[in-house]
């Protein structure tokens, strides 16, 4: 809670972006709670209008600090916005990721060990090694950490390359394998093609974006037996929110707070809700209530606190470089009002799944919001269904493209029609249409869901 209290002063007596915030703040003397609670919300527009001066508590010192390289200015991926830029230190980003390690037994024992890594995301994500090119294994290799890809868009991938990444993995013999899913699940779909054997790793950590139910059972056709374990957070605010050994996601009190905000009642998911992430114990940065711009669901009495996605229904961290690349409850956040995970940890909030990017909410006929996580929920067991992304282009319409299992194509285009129109209506009209591929957003990332109009996300929440 003093990490809190404190982050939240320096703030707002420093930081110069928050000092129209000084008027709101109920005082030190109220609780820590509701002076939160009182504030706004921090927006990317809000980084990409006063990045970096306005959010720091040491402006006088940031200049120095920049030409020293103590603190770097960098880019992120815009996958909710345009890009926008961040103050990047990178002791404290490892100080973060070292923290929330903590938070599934088992992977922190082997994080402990300094394992051989391997890396398997879009090469522009940001970090010194990532290249779009054609280079040689040793000049992807720092230390204990492999990157595999060089091709922005997986859809791309030669059997060459496919091949290339296999042997790598093969050769290198990681013991973690940190991928985004969807990259992933292609390379796991050629290997079991071509029947090639993937060295199997202790765990596999997915971060990037939200994991759809197909993407992991192509993920686990080709490494059985290798638990898979699913983290969130942004470059903005560190590792938020990693999934333990029960597949529950917790919270990590040691570098942020968490503020919930409920959708409001008319969409009728009491326990779905946005989060605002404060940066604690950050030693340039102040970041309060900030909008990463994505949605949580939270445990209730029914599920026990564990995810129904298996611990795998994640967004999570812009991959960043780690050395050597590159109601409040505990601490502040909102706390367990809901059931407590079998795994017994009651610090901060407990997670049950993370239900996808609030600019991905997709509507019924009624209006009501549909999360990614409940399409995906609706669409997700098809059998043969390999990728898809659904577009509403109105209040009544929607197209649905898929990538299906040679031959399959009927068979999922008439399971999906069934599961889509009990989700969005019996008045839903339903487009569907066969794709080759599905391609990624121009940050590299993939989209399941969209909208062609505009509508207002601040509307959608309780204050």
């Amino acid at each position: 809670m003093n990490a809190c209290r404190t982050a939240l002063e320096l703030a707002l007596a420093q930081a110069p972006f928050y000092r129209s915030w000084r008027s709101l703040d109920p005082g030190p003397d109220a609780p820590v709670a509701r002076r939160f609670a009182a504030l706004p919300v921090t927006t990317k527009r809000d980084l990409r209008s006063h990045m970096p001066h306005g959010f720091t508590h040491r402006p006088s010192e940031l200049k120095a600090a920049l030409a020293a390289g103590a603190v770097e200015l960098v880019s992120t991926s815009g996958t909710t916005d345009d890009r926008s830029s961040v103050l990047w230190h990178q002791p404290w980003w490892d100080a973060s990721e070292h923290a929330a390690a903590g938070l599934h037994a088992g992977l922190a024992e082997v994080l402990a060990r300094a394992p051989h890594e391997v890396v398997l995301t879009n090469p522009l994500c940001g970090a010194t090694v990532c290249h779009v090119g054609d280079l040689p294994m040793a000049e992807r290799t720092l230390g204990r950490l492999l990157f595999l890809n060089q091709q922005p868009d997986p859809n791309r991938w030669t059997a060459a390359e496919c091949d290339r990444m296999i042997d790598e993995i093969n050769r290198f013999q990681p013991e973690l394998l940190e991928a985004d899913p969807a990259y992933l699940a292609i390379l796991a779909r050629y290997a079991a093609a071509q029947d090639r054997a993937v060295h199997a790793p202790r765990f596999i950590t997915l971060t990037y974006e939200f994991p759809a139910r197909a993407q992991l059972r192509q993920i686990r056709r080709a490494f059985p037996g290798v638990p898979l374990v699913s983290s969130y957070g942004s470059t903005e605010t560190g590792h938020v929110l990693t999934a333990c050994e029960c597949g529950s996601f917790h919270q990590n009190t040691d570098s942020c707070r968490i503020d919930f905000q409920p959708l409001r009642s008319v969409h009728g998911q009491p326990h779905t809700g946005r989060i605002l992430v404060t940066a604690i114990n950050h030693p340039w940065l102040s970041l309060v209530r900030f909008e990463p711009g994505d949605l949580v669901r939270l445990a209730d009495a029914g599920t026990n606190g564990v995810s129904s996605n298996g611990g795998a229904s994640s967004a999570s961290p812009s991959w960043r470089r780690r050395a050597p690349p590159s109601s409040s409850g505990a601490d502040g956040a909102v706390g367990n009002m809901h059931a407590p995970c079998p795994c017994g940890r009651r610090e901060g909030l407990t997670v049950a799944a993370i239900a996808g990017r609030t600019r991905d909410l997709t509507f019924t006929t009624a209006g009501a919001a549909v999360t990614v996580d409940q399409l995906d929920a609706a669409t997700g067991e098809i059998e043969n269904l390999l990728a898809y992304q659904l577009e509403q282009t109105g209040r009544d319409d929607y197209t649905f493209r898929f990538v299906s299992e040679a031959g399959a194509e009927a068979c999922v285009q008439d399971a999906a029609l069934a599961f889509l129109t009990q989700l969005y209506g019996p008045d839903a009209r339903i487009t569907t249409r066969r794709e080759s591929v599905i391609s990624p957003e121009q940050s590299g990332k993939f989209r399941l869901a969209r909208t062609t109009f505009a509508w207002e996300q601040s509307e959608l929440f309780d204050a």
